[in-house]
């Protein structure tokens, strides 16, 4: 089984979208059968911030 566990996105001012990008196709590669996302998912909390991350990760 292959585990991927991805850190700190901080979707919000410090996001990179061109690196994010890069991740996924990284990810990608490798097929896990699990990815886990943990630390902070955005930058200062906010319901924007959230709404993006959400949309980038489904």
């Amino acid at each position: 089984m292959k585990i991927v566990q991805i850190s700190d996105l901080h979707v919000g001012s410090q996001f990179l979208q061109e690196k994010f990008d890069i991740l996924v196709d990284e990810v990608n590669e490798i097929n896990p059968d699990v990815i886990v996302i943990t630390g902070d998912l955005t930058n200062e909390g906010l319901m924007s911030e959230y709404k993006q991350c959400k949309s980038l990760l489904t």
